[in-house]
């Protein structure tokens, strides 16, 4: 039982930044809501989660083991401050959803082989696991029918989603939550706080998601040196979902926006402005007049692309999929998933990556301009995506 629950043994983390610790290695709005961190809105967040060995995004590698839950233990979801609680809104597991990973591959409570309850105090979820074994990391696998197909299945819990009914309301200027994994006795076996930034008013958000193909996993797919995400066989193209700026809970999309690498601006003798520079991986840009097609020069400029890649490597790019010999813009969510598109509106983005010629991670981040169309506007939302080329 001690290997299974190896996830367990180690010492609390020094602070990787000013904003998590230990365990937590960032908070941020929940990808499935516009306003999720917006001040004086209702809550929707996403704590990710990480070890002392394993931190950051890299913890999202399905090659790395999630958590579990010991024998007996409990895992302990406490937001401190910032947070006003909805009396009438449980906490529940309609409120609190444990994933696998990101984007998220959720896992419900009887799928876990768990149950959600309100613990200590009104700010606390406590989740606490139904079998004699608790929930071992190995065996927690999301139930989402596409995960089947995925070509590292993702196990353990590695994010914590917090919003799926509204048990709280963002307040005042931060949120402060702490995160704690307890053993049978109740003793603190691994702890970690984080806190995030309430946005003073909504703006335009880019997301992670898995509403197409049966949220199988989109994020660290694998392939050749040369060979294109989306092409390649058991790969697919990396999804975005996208809200413009919506005021209260609405989520309107972004709809008729793509991408442009940066091969294919030189390519028609784009030259980025000074004020765009730090896009070293391409522009996002949105369809202004209807014609399907996107340039610099006349359509709208609504955020880049940053990409990290391995040393000395060549040839890579993100570029839009082309269908009928027009680029595939963004669509309403509703046209790739009815139910998704129903239940949170939107628009989904797609795009295609072509791997390097080197071995190694290839990260590409995807930010959206705080105020879109104005170029001097600083970064807003952004979201990353790893593609492993092996």
């Amino acid at each position: 039982m001690k290997k299974l629950f190896i996830s367990f043994v180690f010492s609390v983390l020094a602070s990787f930044n000013a904003l998590a610790e230990g365990i937590v290695s960032q908070v941020v709005s929940a990808p499935i809501f516009a306003n999720g961190t917006v001040r004086d809105i209702p809550s929707g967040i996403n704590i990710y989660l990480q070890t002392d060995n394993v931190h950051g995004l890299d913890f999202m590698n399905p090659d790395v083991l999630g958590y579990g839950i010991p024998p007996g233990g409990s895992l302990e979801v406490e937001l401190v401050e910032g947070f006003e609680r909805n009396p009438d809104v449980p906490l529940d597991g309609k409120s609190l959803l444990l994933t696998v990973g990101a984007p998220q591959q959720g896992l419900p409570e009887k799928a876990g082989g768990h149950v959600i309850l309100e613990g200590s105090n009104p700010y606390t979820f406590v989740i606490q696991p139904t079998g004699k074994d608790g929930m071992i990391p190995e065996k927690l696998e999301s139930p989402a029918k596409g995960v089947a197909f995925d070509q590292v299945q993702q196990r353990g819990i590695k994010i914590i989603h917090i919003g799926r009914h509204f048990a709280f309301t963002s307040r005042g200027e931060k949120g402060v939550v702490e995160v704690r994994f307890k053993d049978k006795g109740g003793n603190v076996i691994a702890r970690g706080s984080g806190e995030l930034p309430f946005l003073a008013e909504p703006r335009p958000q880019i997301f992670p998601t898995n509403v197409t193909h049966d949220q199988r996993n989109h994020n660290w797919q694998r392939l050749k040196p040369g060979q294109v995400v989306g092409v390649a066989k058991a790969t697919l193209p990396m999804p975005f979902l996208l809200f413009d700026k919506n005021e209260g809970i609405g989520n309107t999309g972004i709809y008729g926006a793509g991408v442009l690498s940066a091969p294919q601006l030189k390519e028609i003798g784009y030259n980025m402005p000074e004020e765009l520079e730090r896009y070293t991986g391409g522009l996002i840009l949105k369809d202004r007049d209807g014609d399907g097609f996107l340039s610099p020069l006349k359509d709208i400029i609504i955020g880049g692309i940053v990409n990290e890649v391995p040393e000395g490597a060549t040839g890579y790019q993100v570029v839009t999929p082309l269908v009928g010999e027009k680029p595939f813009l963004s669509k309403a969510t509703i046209d790739f998933n009815k139910r998704a598109g129903e239940a949170f509106g939107g628009a989904i983005m797609q795009v295609v990556y072509i791997a390097g010629d080197k071995t190694g991670n290839y990260r590409m981040t995807f930010s959206l301009l705080e105020r879109l169309g104005d170029i001097t506007s600083p970064d807003g939302s952004s979201v990353t995506y790893t593609v492993v080329v092996e």
